[in-house]
């Protein structure tokens, strides 16, 4: 896809959304196939081991469950369809779901680690290709993936998927998650996505694991704020070019540039602001059948396992519909900065209208790095 041709798919995708959140369309949704993955990240939110899974009272949801989802979140409008983890690719019946989504008519996304790629997969997914493949690349090499993801010699792995892949023009996206265990690498990681000519996205916002470990508001194996924003500045400095990066300095000056590191699907397409789409255009199904408007937090939720999509999609709007950010982050000067979310409030507090404080930092940072870069009195 050109540059013109990816415009217009954009344009097209964001007034789709658009139509979509003012009617309360489930446009996009995220099927969370698995919590199981061969990594061991320390940051993540979200890993189980095969055991923990097989000892849930509630069950991990089969193949014809998510079959039967799906038809009736397309009936519902759902487009979009993300599917991921854990490592989506671990779960067992993770070729028969794809493909038969595929037939189905979805475009689908898949974030995975990138570990099981071989050149079966390849050629499965040149024979059914899907509309974006995020692989998240965790270091510049086995070293950094053994300290963070506790594998060792992976690197190499991920690296051959990636060239694979981009060799069978295939469309591959990379995603970084930066962490104290791999920031030396954040450098190394963007000069590698340039050299392999593929767009990076790179988080330094960490979510608290609170779906994990629910005593860990707040908290979480990250980066200091000051530290969140520091390198994420870096990052676009490296990414975009100094002309790009000055005019960053300046939006952030001026109070409005877009949001620290999250998900595309977490800004409004109409404004690019964060006026979430979750709940309102977009939804999350975990492994074992809960609905939420977002998958980084586990309330609001409404059980699949007892009701139809529709029904529960209902449940959904009608609940995210009353979520409140505080009235302090509502009225503060860096909103347009610091762009809160009841995600985050609520991973960070316990609470969607819960105060981010680490948020308040990032933002305070950020701008603190543009007036002493650019020479502006704070």
């Amino acid at each position: 896809m050109n540059i013109s041709e990816n415009k217009s798919y954009r344009s097209l995708s964001e007034y789709l959304a658009g139509k979509a959140i003012h009617m309360k369309v489930p446009l996009s949704g995220t099927f969370e196939l698995s919590p199981v993955c061969n990594f061991s990240c320390r940051m993540c939110y979200i890993r189980k081991s095969q055991n923990e899974v097989q000892l849930s009272p509630r069950g991990i949801l089969t193949l014809e469950d998510w079959l039967r989802i799906a038809r009736e979140a397309r009936d519902a409008g759902m487009l979009y369809l993300l599917l991921t983890g854990g490592e989506p690719l671990l779960w067992q019946d993770f070729w028969k779901l794809y493909e038969q989504l595929i037939d189905m008519g979805f475009l689908i996304s898949i974030n995975t680690n990138g570990s099981l790629i071989d050149e079966d997969a390849v050629a499965r997914f040149r024979k059914c290709p899907p509309e974006k493949i995020n692989i998240t690349l965790y270091g510049a090499g086995n070293e950094t993936y053994n300290r963070l993801c506790g594998v060792d010699g992976v690197f190499d792995s991920v690296d051959r998927a990636i060239r694979s892949l981009s060799a069978a023009d295939l469309p591959v996206k990379i995603n970084c998650s930066v962490t104290p265990e791999n920031a030396a690498d954040l450098e190394s990681i963007i000069a590698y996505a340039k050299g392999i000519g593929t767009t990076i996205r790179t988080a330094t916002y960490m979510f608290p694991p609170i779906r994990r470990d629910p005593s860990r508001f707040g908290e979480n194996e990250r980066l200091t704020p000051e530290e969140c924003a520091r390198y994420r500045m870096r990052y676009l400095e490296l990414d975009r070019g100094e002309q790009a990066y000055q005019q960053y300095l300046q939006n952030i000056i001026d109070g409005c540039v877009e949001p620290p590191g999250l998900d595309e699907g977490c800004t409004d397409p109409v404004d690019g602001k964060i006026r979430c789409r979750a709940g309102r255009s977009s939804f999350w199904i975990t492994w074992d059948g809960w609905m939420t408007p977002c998958g980084m937090m586990p309330e609001p939720k409404t059980d699949l396992k007892k009701q139809s999509f529709a029904s529960a999609w209902k449940a959904v709007t009608d609940m995210t519909d009353v979520l409140r950010l505080s009235g302090v982050c509502n009225s503060c000067p860096n909103i347009d900065v610091c762009h809160p979310c009841a995600a985050i409030a609520y991973a960070e507090t316990g609470e969607a209208s819960g105060i981010p404080i680490y948020m308040c930092k990032v933002s305070q940072e950020m701008r603190k790095i543009a007036c002493e870069t650019l020479h502006v009195d704070k």
